[in-house]
Parts: structure tokens; sequence; C-alpha cells
């Protein structure tokens, strides 16, 4: 979201294979924020480590639908993964971006698909 070009948006992507891991430290990598291109998640990881990241509810099926919903506000990003009604990740902004194109995509030649996608501009 908040799209400029290929090189320069903001993006939360959840990590599916992360969500029920035996591995803790893989488990708090299963939702994330970033802010391309100055705050990618290798630079996020080493200078700001488990502050954008965090794991989801251990019940949410990594195969099946995963309800997401982001609320994008002047200064925090709440992701809210799942029918809880808690933020899985609560994070600062990075960006200074309030508009741009919004895109939805799968990564690493894995598989996806999108439904039901609802667009609420601020009030």
């Amino acid at each position: 979201f908040h799209r400029a070009d290929d090189t320069t948006y903001e993006a939360v992507y959840l990590r599916p294979f992360n969500f029920r891991s035996e591995d803790p430290v893989r488990r708090q990598h299963a939702v994330q924020y970033i802010a391309d291109p100055d705050y990618d998640w290798p630079r996020l990881r080493k200078e700001f480590p488990e502050e954008f990241e965090n794991p989801v509810d251990q019940s949410i099926e990594p195969t099946g639908w995963v309800a997401v919903r982001l609320v994008v506000k002047a200064d925090t990003i709440q992701v809210f993964v799942g029918p809880g009604a808690s933020p899985a990740l609560e994070v600062r902004r990075l960006a200074k971006n309030d508009r741009g194109m919004i895109g939805l995509w799968t990564g690493n030649n894995s598989e996806g698909d999108f439904a039901n996608l609802r667009y609420t501009p601020a009030r």
C-alpha cells in the first residue's frame, strides 16, 4: 500500500509456514510490516529485532483461508489476522507516504488466492 513505484511502498505480509512452527523464533516471524526501500525485512530484523514481526494465533490454519484486516493510520499500522479482536501486530509506521496504489501478491513462487477484498478510506 502507499505504493509510489516498484521499489517504494509499505507492505504487510504473512508467512503461513511459520504460523505453527515448533521453533519460537520462526513463529515470531509469522506477520511482518516493512517500508521499502529504506526498511526492508533484513534491516528491520537486524536493527529492530522483533519490533516489526509477531506470531499469529496458532489456531489459524496456515493452508486455509486467512482473514486479514489492516488499519493504516498516520503513525501506526494494525494487522488483524484471523477472527481475533486484537491486532496480531501493531507498529509505528516507518514511511510518510499517505497515498499511492494498493497491491496484493504472493511471493517466492508460492500459490495464493484472494477474496472479499474491501477498501475503506479513513473518515
